[in-house]
Formats: structure tokens, sequence, C-alpha cells
């Protein structure tokens, strides 16, 4: 099966797929767009003008998680549990994932001190949900199934930004803060973006008038 992959250099769900392509060891090509001058081709594949768009020998598929499943799917073995109802908590723990991308988003675009210090305060709650779950057992600190794919694109993203401005996400020496830097360090995740990925990140920022963008690295 031919796969491409239609993306681009910074989105945390494109980020995703590859984490997936990378973890099943599968052969693809990528091609970048430039997403503030969409070429018409690629609106004709994404019904919704989003990346990423997986192209199976011919077929656009588009949506993340879409993307990942039908990768699990298709190359064995499975990352996503069999049995349904585990299957179906994975998912949901994915729509918690989603929640906290979009709100680090607004953490990343906040152009003033107080609306990022009040964004990091909102995702910082959802990652308190997310320390409860490994408190509970609800989810497995040691495995990368489902629920890792999907988070890991924003703990690799929050690493960043902890360098950055020294804001503490997480709580110090929680379950979710070791959760967290397992994520954002393994080698799928990592390997999943462009080399150059922190100065593009931080270019972005500027570009953006971020309040991140104008704080003094941390020490």
């Amino acid at each position: 099966m031919q796969l491409e992959l239609i993306s681009h250099a910074l989105c945390p769900f494109v980020h995703r797929a590859c984490i997936m392509l990378r973890e099943k060891g599968v052969e693809y090509t990528r091609r970048d767009i430039d997403l503030d001058d969409k070429p018409e081709w690629f609106l004709a594949l994404s019904p919704r003008g989003k990346v990423p768009v997986l192209v199976a020998d011919g077929t656009p598929l588009f949506e993340s998680a879409a993307i990942v499943e039908f990768l699990d799917e298709t190359h064995p073995p499975p990352l996503i549990p069999t049995e349904p109802f585990a299957r179906a908590r994975q998912r949901a723990w994915v729509e918690v994932a989603s929640e906290l991308l979009m709100g680090q988003y607004r953490v990343i675009v906040a152009t003033t001190q107080a609306d990022f210090e009040a964004g990091a305060k909102a995702v910082s709650a959802t990652l308190a949900r997310y320390d409860e779950a490994l408190k509970r057992g609800d989810l497995a600190s040691d495995e990368f199934r489902l629920v890792e794919v999907a988070a890991a694109p924003a703990m690799f993203r929050f690493a960043l930004l902890e360098a950055r401005t020294g804001w503490a996400f997480w709580a110090a020496g929680s379950k979710v803060e070791a959760w967290a830097r397992r994520l954002a360090s393994r080698p799928s995740v990592t390997a999943s973006v462009v080399e150059d990925f922190s100065q593009r990140f931080m270019k972005q920022l500027t570009d953006k008038g971020s309040h991140v963008a104008k704080v003094r690295p941390a020490s």
C-alpha cells in the first residue's frame, strides 16, 4: 500500500499521525502545505480543509483519529485494545487529548501574561484529570497505546513551553509529570517532527505576537 501524508510541519494533529506511522514502522511520503494558502487539490481531498490527510493508494482519509485507527488496524500488532469497552475508553481519552491540544493552542496564542496564565491554569486542570486517571489505574503509566499517541504531541509542546517560560503545567513529582515527560521524550515522538521544529515553533509564536515569544528563556 502506498501512503502519502498531507501535512503541516507544526500541526499537532499531524504529529499524531506521524507518531503512529513511526510506531508501526510504515514507509510513507510526506507533503507539507501552506495552511494560509491551501491549494485547490488539497481542498478537494479534505472536506474540512484541515490536515492531516492520509492518501492510501490514491484514496484520501481525513481526521487524525480516523487515520491513526486505520493505521493500527492495517499494521499489527495493535496499539488499540480489541475488547469493546477498553477500546471505547481509549477513544474517550482521545477526546480529552483533543481538548487539551485546543487549550494548549489558547496558551500559545495568548498575547498578554494574564491571558497566558489563565490559559495555563486551564490546561493544568485538564492535566490534573490525567493525573487522577493514572492514580486510579484507568491509564497505565508504562504503556504506549492510542491514548498516548493522542496525548504525546501536547506533552512534547508543553515540554518546549516549560523550557521557554519556566511555567510548570503539571504538579512537580506527580504521576502525570512522569507520564508526560516519558511521552515527550519517546523516540517516535521526537523523531516525528521536522529537525528545526523548535525554531519554527518559536517563529510562529513571534509572528502571532504571542506572550511566550516575548518571555526571556528560562535558565
